[in-house]
């Protein structure tokens, strides 16, 4: 089983990522700036306060962990820097051997073979969401270029249903997916992808 750490834990994502995580076996740190609010207890859950705005206190709380998963998130549709101030602050504290998985979108792009309808939503959503894309897009630059075995997991809509568990998977985001993803389903993928090479150094588009 693997060790590994999940920032941004308290979030509704990171939650589900951590809890999955553990009920597959693995040894989980989870990271958020207050982690007693994760309200979960186990005998293989590890708690690390950080902001990951501090480059210092996440090296910290990354130390000896080779995987990590990036369940960041920021409130609101203004301005942010959180997903690549914290992507950043990651990139460093790890090593160059290390797995890190991101939580991004899928409205990053539109797949070739989608219809006018989902082109249309597309660009209604670039429109609404440009500070928020944008960021995750300068995420996605940097996971680029850190030598790390990397995946930027793109979800469409969010919901907190329950998972189907068949979720869509499009690898290199470049085909059509669900319209929305059940974050049950989105934690499911990553922890069972951890390890999976074909999802190395590329965007992953998934939906429910």
């Amino acid at each position: 089983m693997a060790r590994l750490a999940v920032v941004g834990a308290t979030g509704r994502t990171g939650r589900l990522v951590v809890e999955r995580a553990l009920a597959a076996g693995h040894h989980v740190t989870a990271v958020a700036r207050r982690p007693e609010n994760l309200g979960l207890d186990h005998p293989r859950l590890t708690r690390r306060a950080a902001d990951v705005l501090d480059p210092g206190a996440l090296r910290e709380a990354l130390a000896g962990l080779h995987i990590v998963v990036s369940a960041l998130g920021s409130a609101g549709r203004g301005p942010t820097t959180v997903y690549s101030a914290g992507t950043a602050a990651i990139i460093a504290a790890l090593p160059p051997d290390a797995r890190l998985m991101v939580i991004s979108s899928a409205g990053l792009s539109v797949p070739a073979d989608a219809g006018p309808g989902t082109r249309l939503l597309g660009r209604v959503l670039h429109r609404l969401m440009r500070d928020t894309y944008a960021d995750m897009a300068q995420m996605e630059e940097l996971l680029a270029g850190s030598g790390l075995r990397w995946t930027a997991v793109r979800p469409t809509g969010l919901t907190d249903r329950p998972g189907t568990g068949r979720p869509r998977v499009s690898i290199g985001a470049t085909g059509r997916v669900g319209n929305r993803t059940s974050r049950a389903d989105l934690a499911a993928f990553v922890v069972d992808r951890l390890d999976d090479p074909s999802t190395f150094g590329r965007p992953v588009a998934v939906s429910s």
